[in-house]
């Protein structure tokens, strides 16, 4: 049993495997929306078709919202990013490239002795609660908020087809039941364990800045221009992206509706 990973979907299946829940989709779905859309829309089945030759999905992993960067000074607005040099992957990548920042491709291992050698400025790796036992607060001051480049990171997870069969079908149902659940665990869990992780840097004195709205918005548009670019190039790309669409938007519209303005805890 794996779970996929963006590098290796794409290579297998294309640009679709970032409609599927691969990490660093800037301005795509929360963990909220992408564990939604694939067990009360038609996630699940449209990645067992994209990856039916690869292996049986049966489940969703979903992780929490990376931050945005780690780097050596605020990277808040568009001109900040001009000539950085930035570690990362995907269609993150892409639009960063576009900012004016020299993109730096290298693996999570080697993250730690680049930026300390200098070999990269900034990089972004996943959230609070996996970078702070990375130490990266050692060598780099800042750290950026929110990881609109990556909000969330899900991973559909495939078995063996031959192993799948193997299985009884009531293990093949409470091995689904207990990814499910765990998925949901894991992301409700990061939410309090990342907060936590966030106090650990400010104690630290690493310094917190937020993304202003304005580079936001841009990274969003650009996100969404390559975006329609791949749903013109690339088959069966469009029909996953509007049926996400759809779904999104009608699960964000009830969201919004139901969001209190005012609360007792806050």
């Amino acid at each position: 049993m794996v779970h996929s990973d963006l590098g290796g979907d794409m290579a297998l299946v294309g640009k679709k495997a970032l409609l599927l829940g691969a990490s660093g989709y800037p301005a795509g779905t929360m963990v909220d929306e992408d564990f939604a859309w694939f067990y009360l829309g038609d996630g699940f089945e449209l990645a067992k078709n994209v990856f039916k030759d690869y292996g049986v999905v049966v489940g969703l992993l979903s992780e929490g919202q990376e931050l945005f960067c780690h780097s050596h000074k605020p990277l808040a607005t568009a001109a900040d990013l001009d000539g950085i040099k930035f570690r990362t992957i995907g269609l993150w990548a892409e639009v960063l490239g576009s900012f004016g920042a020299s993109v730096v491709t290298i693996s999570g291992g080697e993250v730690y002795q680049a930026a300390e050698k200098g070999v990269i400025d900034a990089f972004e790796y996943a959230g609070p609660t996996v970078n702070w036992p990375m130490g990266f607060h050692e060598i780099m001051e800042y750290v950026g908020v929110p990881g609109i480049h990556s909000p969330t990171a899900s991973h559909p997870i495939q078995v063996n087809p031959q192993a799948w069969n193997e299985l009884p079908g009531d293990l093949q149902q409470i091995l689904m039941a207990a990814i499910e659940r765990q998925s949901y665990e894991w992301s409700t869990e990061l939410l309090v364990t990342d907060s936590a992780s966030l106090q650990k840097y400010r104690d630290y004195g690493t310094e917190i800045f937020t993304v202003s709205d304005e580079l936001q918005a841009e990274i969003a548009k650009r996100s969404l221009d390559i975006t329609m670019k791949y749903v013109a190039e690339e088959p069966g790309f469009k029909e996953i992206w509007e049926n996400k669409k759809a779904f999104v938007k009608t699960y964000k519209e009830g969201k919004a509706a139901t969001k209190l303005k005012y609360s007792i805890y806050d």
